[in-house]
């Protein structure tokens, strides 16, 4: 997220990845190095209604992303249309214009399933698509849209790609934020695509880190957390990414690196107790999933926050589209919303 106090200070020091600085050799030593890219570039600047102005990235932050590394980025999540058409066009071009490949967003639904393939320098190709769950990403009204996850799709997606590519790479912008446990609907989502012939699945939106899970030959990621922010809490400032070598279509080991977002809105790589406190929280969320804990404490969690999160964002997105929003949110509703209401009421399954 390049806004606020990170953009201005990218900007005083002339350098578009100035807050990257830190971590850019060690991210740069895979093959392929892929992030969820959230604020638009905006020339204009012009917010929707119910949207933070400051929320916007600069233009030239495609090619400094390029610079530090990154091969593809995604783009469906909800920050989307935060600025409009011109904010959704104005970061297309930016990627376009020398920056990372950019993908899971289209003109409708069929070309944001459309896959980015990225040939690596020892001659493998590497495949990635991208869905997200998140009702301002994939509302029609809108010019551009991303793709909703429905399982069939993604399956059906994984198997077409799969032919061509030594690798599938699944991404989606999903879940509950700041909730440190995956939903039970995502956890069925990346078991599913990896069943389909997907190595990784990697996920995004919470802006906490979850943990991760070995489905046969392959890894879900559940949320990748925060890693470049101006204003963050503890708990979003601890974060990491995930090396993973792939050999062929199986996923031969990976490696959860502890990062650190500072005071002064740049990342580092987390060492010392630092480092290993992060990695052991990482692996005890980890724990829950493989001992079947998690879904029972992410439930937990999102109902203790019903009022803070859900409610406040509906009253929000209200105000910001009247009820028309409200309508097709209502339309968007999914089982997952409703076990979630009836755990509030006491009901557990």
């Amino acid at each position: 997220m390049f806004s606020g106090v990170v953009r201005d200070r990218m900007e005083v020091a002339g350098d578009m990845a100035w807050s990257l600085r830190p971590v850019q050799e060690v991210l740069g030593r895979g093959d392929v190095l892929f992030g969820n890219f959230e604020f638009p570039v905006s020339v204009a600047r012009r917010a929707e209604p119910g949207c933070k102005p400051e929320r916007v990235s600069p233009p030239g932050i495609g090619r400094a992303l390029r610079d530090a590394g990154f091969h593809v980025v995604n783009f469906a999540n909800n920050h989307l249309y935060d600025f409009g058409a011109e904010g959704v066009e104005c970061t297309l071009r930016d990627m376009a214009d020398g920056g990372p490949a950019c993908v899971g967003v289209g003109r409708d639904a069929a070309e944001a399933r459309r896959p980015v393939v990225i040939d690596t320098p020892s001659g493998k190709r590497i495949g990635f698509l991208a869905y997200a769950t998140a009702h301002m990403a994939v509302d029609t009204a809108h010019e551009h849209v991303g793709c909703f996850p429905h399982i069939p799709t993604v399956q059906a997606d994984v198997a077409a790609l799969r032919p061509s590519v030594n690798a599938v790479i699944v991404s989606c912008h999903t879940g509950a934020q700041f909730n440190p446990y995956p939903a039970p609907e995502t956890r069925e989502l990346a078991r599913a695509a990896i069943q389909a012939g997907a190595s990784v699945f990697l996920g995004h939106h919470p802006h906490v880190p979850q943990g991760y899970e070995r489905i046969d030959h392959g890894i879900a990621v559940y949320s990748l957390g925060t890693f470049v922010a101006s204003s963050c809490h503890e708990e979003t400032r601890r974060t990491f990414f995930v090396r993973i070598a792939l050999d062929g279509g199986r996923v031969a080991s990976h490696e959860i690196v502890p990062c650190y977002i500072g005071d002064d809105g740049r990342t580092v790589v987390a060492d010392g107790d630092l480092g290993r406190s992060i990695s052991a929280e990482i692996e005890r969320l980890a724990d829950d999933i493989a001992h079947g804990r998690s879904d029972d404490l992410h439930f937990d969690i999102a109902r203790s926050r019903m009022g803070s999160q859900y409610v406040a964002t509906w009253l929000r997105e209200f105000r910001r589209g009247g009820p028309g929003v409200i309508l097709r949110k209502l339309r968007n509703l999914r089982p997952y919303h409703a076990t979630l209401v009836a755990r509030m009421l006491g009901i557990k399954k």
